[in-house]
């Protein structure tokens, strides 16, 4: 009988899981393949060949040379595409817990990141082709924390587990913005290790305790890791020197000339206010629970009124941006909704509110980080690198004339470390947080976010 009630309680553990398990077949069976890229992609090497093409798009177009060799081979291939995808997104909650861990509680919080995430942008430009350039290379970038995490604790890495480390590691660098994230993660767990701090307390410990640390498992996990730091800055260095960024650039500029003319201020601006778009005026419902999320741990720490209201102001402007702009138009020249510009004035109001709004969100953001955070300096400075991996990688978009033509999914690695970081706090609250969830203001809450989910799962699934 207590085996029984073992199993029943693991398997109800599980239904996070088999949540998104059921979500993803039903976006993999409605998915419409072979439509943007996917048909450029499938005939990319019939008359090139393979290593002809993949050296002339290397010269000519991009640096994601591993990426695009992934993907000519597959997308001949879209059924195996589909399971392969479907897999990814399965087990993308599965990674996420293991990384603190796992448990029930960080097993619900995992599968409501994933189920947030508008998964419609895979499909902007062929669902095969921005899948495997972007969701794919995230999905590995999640793939080498959870290593990385056993590594930690010192847990042994498996042969077959420590191969299949490095290969997924070659394959997200080889987008850009994960091989830059992955190099700072790399470099913050070196430091991490000289100082030595993890041998007294990880900044994440196992739930299950770790293994003896002892010397044999520790020189094989550096083997691994070795070989995964290797691939990355080799991948680093060939996106730094690739030919084809320039010929990119010079095609994109001919396609918006007025680029050209933009110094360093206007391509800052352009980035900034791309964020601000993407995430503020637009009302982002991923960043919308981020800023909530937030807000409402500081409340459940605190119990302060005003340490919880200045940590809601991005929320507030969020409501300015929703609510007051549609019932009250006459206000709608304070809530500014930014369009894909190309030309502004620096002396005009609307070229600056968006600017205002950005630097709130983001103060107020690191100050309710420091409220969750501060006791841990360690873990509060991490949270921010990471924070600021991400921000940086939407910001830098400004400086490529390509702005405008990618489209929101290019923000994909922002989203994944904001509900990785809200995702960090809620696990370093997690008795205070589910103590507060009994009571009916953390109900209303979770039924608030279950909400956010089903529509944006009801969202998906209509435009897949």
């Amino acid at each position: 009988m207590e085996n029984q009630n073992k199993v029943r309680a693991d398997l109800r553990q599980l239904n996070p899981f088999f949540m998104v398990a059921f979500v993803g077949i039903i976006y993999h069976l409605r998915i419409r393949t072979m439509a943007g890229d996917d048909v450029f992609f499938s005939q990319a090497t019939s008359e090139l060949g393979l290593w002809n093409y993949l050296i002339l798009r290397y010269e000519t177009w991009t640096s994601r040379f591993v990426i695009e060799f992934l993907l000519v081979e597959i997308i001949k291939y879209p059924l195996l595409w589909r399971l392969i995808d479907l897999a990814l997104f399965i087990s993308f909650p599965v990674l996420l817990s293991k990384i603190f861990g796992g448990g029930k509680w960080m097993n619900w919080c995992a599968a409501a990141a994933i189920l947030l995430y508008p998964f419609h942008d895979m499909g902007t430009a062929g669902w095969i082709t921005t899948t495997v350039n972007y969701f794919w290379p995230v999905w590995g970038m999640f793939f080498v924390g959870v290593l990385l995490k056993k590594m930690l604790v010192h847990k042994k890495i498996g042969i077959m587990e420590g191969i299949a480390g490095v290969l997924v590691c070659l394959i997200a660098s080889s987008h850009e913005q994960v091989a830059v994230i992955l190099f700072v993660v790399f470099v913050l767990y070196g430091i991490y290790m000289v100082i030595g701090k993890h041998r007294k307390e990880s900044l994440m410990q196992d739930s299950a305790g770790s293994d003896l640390a002892d010397r044999k498992v520790i020189r094989g996990n550096r083997f691994y890791l070795a070989g995964m730091v290797l691939v990355n800055v080799v991948t680093l260095i060939s996106i730094l020197l690739c030919p084809g960024n320039a010929g990119r650039n010079a095609v994109s500029i001919a396609d918006l000339p007025i680029f050209e003319t933009y110094g360093f201020g206007d391509k800052l601006y352009l980035g900034l206010l791309s964020i601000e778009r993407v995430f503020i005026a637009n009302c982002d419902a991923v960043f919308l629970t981020v800023t909530l999320v937030l807000a409402m741990l500081v409340y459940v720490k605190t119990d302060d009124y005003k340490k919880t209201l200045i940590s809601a102001l991005p929320v507030l402007i969020l409501f300015g941006q929703t609510a007051l702009r549609t019932a009250y138009p006459g206000l709608s020249g304070l809530f500014v909704m930014p369009e894909q510009i190309t030309e502004w004035s620096w002396g005009a109001l609307s070229t600056w509110l968006p600017m205002v709004y950005l630097a709130v969100t983001v103060a107020t953001m690191l100050y309710a980080l420091w409220i969750i955070l501060g006791e841990r300096p360690l873990e509060y400075i991490y949270a921010l690198l990471m924070l600021g991996c991400g921000f940086g990688a939407g910001m830098i978009l400004g400086f490529m004339a390509t702005i405008y033509v990618s489209g929101e999914r290019v923000y994909i690695t922002l989203y994944f470390i904001m509900l990785f970081v809200t995702m960090f706090c809620i696990y370093r609250m997690a008795d205070a947080v589910e103590e507060k969830i009994k009571q009916t203001g953390g109900k209303l809450a979770v039924t608030l976010l279950v909400l956010i989910c089903l529509v944006n799962v009801g969202f998906v699934t209509l435009s897949c």
